[in-house]
């Protein structure tokens, strides 16, 4: 077989199992949300069936964390100072020396 035909089945394939479980899941879903018991059955039972333990085992819990939160009061910043040992202790108008004659 052709390198491209066996990627071609590869991909389909791949496909294929990706919308059998996509509908699994959408069906199972569906169950879940759509099952109900009778009064009289839940009542003389006291065992939930499985699609309600499935339901109930996989409910999130809230859980809470609290965490410390620092507040910045003030920010200030301070200009470096270059400290050379020239004469001059700035060169903020000057980028070179001037041409000799």
């Amino acid at each position: 077989m052709h390198a491209g035909t066996i990627q071609l089945e590869r991909r389909k394939l791949i496909r294929f199992i990706a919308m059998v479980c996509i509908v699994l899941a959408l069906f199972v879903a569906g169950l879940e949300a759509t099952h109900s018991h009778s009064d009289g059955a839940v009542a003389r039972n006291s065992s939930p069936c499985a699609i309600c333990l499935s339901v109930h085992a996989n409910s999130p819990t809230v859980t809470v964390y609290l965490l410390l939160v620092f507040h910045s009061v003030e920010a200030f910043t301070v200009p470096y100072e270059i400290q050379g040992k020239s004469a001059i202790s700035e060169l903020s108008l000057f980028i070179r020396p001037p041409p000799a004659a």
